[in-house]
């Protein structure tokens, strides 16, 4: 059952992003899209060794907002990966000054909104060919509002060689002073320790002028917002070095009348708190940056691929049942037995050619993978359940191939496309073999794109590597009978003849994956309602009378037709409109034993010294449910908890979260469920196993220092 649980990303992938941002995974607010980026030079034509200016400049929705450089208690600054024209080069962001933005559970973030344009030196080369030059820029992105969504784009500049002429001077020269000042600044500061963080004391600023201090970690550490006394800024930094060298802070004096200006101050002056012993500067919990990875390296877990080969080994033996593969076996073996004059040494080396068309189809299939997983890089495991345009294209995806299964439609190839590859195919020899192996997989196709499909939804989240091993072992289960029989021929009398228990067979898969879609129906109602709830049963009715037309109509093109018809126009009236608005987020707490998870909270419990059990989890994630009702839920396991006085934090995932999302990544995870269990005296996290038992829990526990 496991593997029919996984995506079907192959089709899911290509389709568009509902927001209208480029490439935008993930987002599915409906409208116009939510940030709009652009690249404009404030010149009109290049000359040689003379530096000019790009700017990238973002135009937001009203009610949303884009991130600094370092963007506060959550969020993620805007990326650029540069390709220019040879001898170009790039300088780093320019960061126009930022306001702070205050949201509920006093989360403070660092914030451009309407529109920004972040400056970007280009430094051309000494000597430059005629031209045009063609430079481009590929974004990644958070735009935010009470949601989040990522967003990614190419956005490209064309300029020629000649006299430089000044452009776009106006929107420049506006973004241009709202850079952090060159001139020192009209005041002091003064830069010391704190228990848990750091110390900014300004002293000289005008009177009258609100000051904002914005931190600017150094690399592998992270600060929450600055609390103010007086002029004197206490910057919490949870793990970070007691020594401010390294840190950076941009200063913004705001006059009554709005104007601001900022200046960028290093964080090397002298510290006038007596240095603190060697014990003292160390994290008494250890805690880790939320921005830094433990030390130890956390890889997926091998039984978790190792349970995913197997079930691929065993869906690839299964596949040889099938009606539109099974008779070909017998056949195939009998056609090798007389190529080769009953030669048993030659049957086999022909087995070996069928087998190898086998493992070729599969390696094109991990090729096509890998491609996708290119174009999508970033993708989770999970993030098809959390947007609403993916998830009802799943359920879609999955009914039909349930119906496929049933009977009440074939998947097949054109009748030339066939006739031409059998032909193919039906070659003697090493090479005729090696055809129909791949020829045999492929007009299976009926019978294996459901569990292909499968495979695909999963495989497109894993590193090369597994990827190829996934396919490569269903290959395998799929090879493996090609093997045996043509290493012993006698052995075909064993073989199941062929009958209508595999049309029975078939139909009873087809029952298993009709229930996959209505698991699917109720992760769909859980995040969106019974509105779209129903709206999708209603629609999935629909789409079962198009393919039952193209099941019984004899004209392909106009059956065709008619079932897209029917699904276009289904899926707008009774699912469009339901899954548009955007819904409340759903709260983390299943319990008063339970607290939502964030960063912030976790390194104020770590700082405190209290153990931490944090649940990643998701209402569409069985195994997390599974756990949470043999294991967590059990009153031995409560009063364990209770026991060590350990803070219990629920990361819920069934809506995409990027906070979340980040600190999966930071363990080196891709989904849920995930568990960690903080020490209060060591560095790193204990990381639980994804199938949870009370012994588990309990033996964790003890491990814990007495209270």
């Amino acid at each position: 059952m496991r593997p029919l649980l996984f995506s079907l990303l192959l089709l899911l992938t290509l389709l568009p992003s509902a927001s209208g941002q480029t490439g935008g995974f993930g987002s599915f607010l409906p409208g116009p899209p939510k940030a709009v980026p652009a690249l404009l030079a404030d010149t009109t034509a290049i000359a040689a060794s003379t530096p000019f200016h790009v700017g990238i400049r973002f135009k937001l929705a009203d009610g949303w907002h884009l991130y600094w450089r370092f963007p506060g208690d959550s969020g993620a600054a805007p990326q650029v990966k540069w390709t220019l024209p040879p001898g170009f080069e790039a300088g780093e962001i320019q960061w126009p000054l930022p306001h702070s933005l205050k949201s509920e559970g006093d989360i403070f973030t660092n914030v451009y909104e309407g529109e920004v344009l972040l400056p970007v030196e280009i430094r051309p080369p000494a000597s430059l060919p005629k031209g045009p030059f063609i430079f481009q820029a590929q974004l990644k992105w958070y735009v935010c509002s009470e949601t989040c969504l990522p967003g990614e784009g190419d956005v490209s500049l064309t300029l020629t060689s000649g006299p430089p002429q000044p452009a776009n001077t106006e929107l420049f020269t506006l973004w241009n002073n709202r850079l952090p000042q060159p001139a020192p600044p009209p005041f002091s500061t003064e830069w010391g320790r704190a228990p848990d963080g750091l110390l900014i004391k300004i002293e000289g600023a005008p009177v009258g002028q609100k000051v904002e201090v914005f931190p600017i970690p150094p690399s592998g550490a992270t600060a929450q917002h600055p609390e103010m006394v007086s002029r004197t800024f206490r910057i919490p930094a949870p793990g970070a070095a007691s020594n401010p060298e390294g840190w950076k802070a941009l200063v913004v004096l705001e006059e009554p009348t709005g104007e601001r200006r900022g200046w960028e101050v290093e964080g090397n002056a002298s510290v006038k708190n007596p240095p603190e012993s060697k014990e003292q500067q160390t994290n008494p919990v250890g805690t880790p940056s939320p921005q830094t990875p433990p030390s130890q390296k956390i890889t997926p877990q091998s039984e978790g691929l190792a349970s995913i080969l197997w079930a691929a080994f065993l869906g690839g033996l299964l596949l040889n049942l099938m009606p539109c593969v099974l008779p070909v076996v017998a056949l195939k073996i009998l056609g090798f037995t007389q190529q080769a004059g009953e030669d048993p040494k030659r049957v086999f080396k022909l087995g070996l050619a069928f087998c190898a068309g086998v493992f070729a189809f599969f390696s094109g299939l991990a090729v096509a993978v890998l491609g996708l997983k290119a174009v999508g890089s970033g993708l989770n495991w999970g993030f098809q359940f959390q947007n609403p345009w993916i998830l009802t294209g799943l359920i879609t995806a999955v009914f039909i191939f349930g119906l496929n299964l049933l009977g009440v439609f074939e998947i097949t190839l054109g009748g030339d496309t066939s006739s031409k590859l059998g032909e193919l195919s039906s070659k003697q020899g090493f090479g005729g073999a090696f055809l129909h192996g791949a020829f045999t997989t492929l007009l299976g196709t009926s019978c294996t794109a459901p569990y292909l499909g499968v495979t695909l939804g999963f495989a497109v989240s894993q590193p090369a590597g597994s990827v190829f091993a996934i396919f490569f072992t269903i290959a395998a289960g799929m090879s493996l009978p090609y093997l045996v029989l043509t290493s012993n021929p006698t052995l075909l009398r064993f073989l199941p003849k062929p009958g209508a228990w595999m049309e029975r067979l078939k139909q009873v898969m087809g029952f298993v994956i009709l229930g996959v879609a209505i698991w699917l129906l109720g992760v769909l109602g859980q995040g969106r309602g019974i509105e779209s709830l129903s709206g999708m049963c209603s629609f999935l009715l629909i789409a079962g009378i198009g393919c039952w037309l193209v099941g019984i109509l004899r004209s392909r093109l106009i059956a065709l037709f008619l079932a897209l018809l029917l699904l276009g126009g289904g899926y707008r009236f009774f699912v469009f409109d339901t899954i548009s608005n955007p819904i409340a987020p759903k709260t983390a707490l299943t319990s008063d034993e339970w607290v939502p998870f964030s960063p912030e909270r976790l390194a104020k419990e770590r700082a405190l010294g209290r153990p931490i059990f944090v649940d990643f989890t998701a209402d569409w994630c069985l195994n997390c449910k599974v756990n949470e009702r043999l294991t967590l839920s059990k009153k031995e396991i409560k009063d364990a908890f209770a026991t060590h006085n350990v803070l219990l934090m629920k990361a819920d995932w069934t809506n995409s979260d990027p906070v979340i999302t980040a600190e999966l990544h930071r363990f080196g995870r891709i989904g849920v469920p995930f568990y960690l269990l903080y020490a209060p005296d060591a560095p790193d996290p204990l990381i639980l196993p994804e199938l949870l038992t009370p012994k588990v829990i309990l033996e964790a526990l003890e491990k814990l220092p007495s209270r």
